[in-house]
């Protein structure tokens, strides 16, 4: 038989009055439980909220992407179409340029011939005249005894043309030969074409009286295609 003293009772008592410990009755409970159900749905709520704003912003960010990804295949389709065309109008645009420079005639034959006649001295005899794009070729022949002096004029002349780059006309060759009764001077003169804006060509095909040549260069600068 266990006896408990009186002494160790009233120590029980008094730590359970230390505590302040109540009896857990039925209507505490009921204030338990509601205050538990109103956190849980609080939680559940800003648990929904959380995982429907997730949801959104990723559904943004997915449909965000997709459309960078059709605007950036756009791009590059805009991109190879833009360098295709550009590609073509340099193509058109350098062939329009080709096209004006050969009907402009600075290397053409009625330009260079009648340029050729205006600075050719009399003494001067041309045997064989080569245009091959931007160079000329000329050889001719000179009578002794200032056979020198002719074709030193003539260099003269060339460098002082329009059609000629200056400082580009050289004597290339020269060679003595003779008949019966003439010496000659045998020489080559190479020399570049050059350049010319509209305005110089204009003033020396009306000079020369190439009129055909100075209607079709007036025609080009009216549409642009020669400055």
């Amino acid at each position: 038989m266990i006896i408990k003293s009186n002494h160790q009772l009233d120590l029980l008592r008094r730590r359970r009055d230390s505590i302040q410990e109540k009896r857990i009755t039925f209507s505490k409970l009921k204030e338990l439980r509601r205050k538990g159900n109103l956190f849980g749905i609080l939680i559940s709520v800003m648990g929904i909220l959380i995982c429907t704003w997730t949801s959104f912003q990723t559904f943004r960010t997915v449909k965000y992407k997709e459309k960078l990804v059709i605007e950036a295949n756009e791009y590059k389709i805009l991109k190879t179409k833009y360098n295709s065309i550009k590609k073509n109008l340099q193509s058109i645009y350098n062939v329009n340029t080709n096209i004006a420079q050969g009907i402009i005639g600075t290397n053409s034959g009625s330009a260079l011939l009648l340029e050729l006649k205006d600075k050719l001295p009399k003494t001067i005899q041309l045997t064989t005249l080569i245009a091959n794009n931007k160079e000329l070729k000329l050889e001719g022949k000179a009578t002794q005894p200032f056979a020198l002096n002719s074709i030193n004029s003539l260099e003269l002349q060339l460098s002082n043309s329009f059609l000629f780059e200056d400082k580009s006309v050289f004597l290339s060759s020269a060679s003595e030969t003779s008949n019966n009764k003439n010496k000659f001077l045998n020489f080559t003169i190479s020399s570049k074409f050059s350049n010319p804006n509209s305005q110089s060509l204009l003033a020396n095909y009306e000079r020369l009286g190439s009129y055909g040549l100075f209607k079709r260069v007036s025609l080009l600068k009216q549409e642009g295609l020669i400055k």
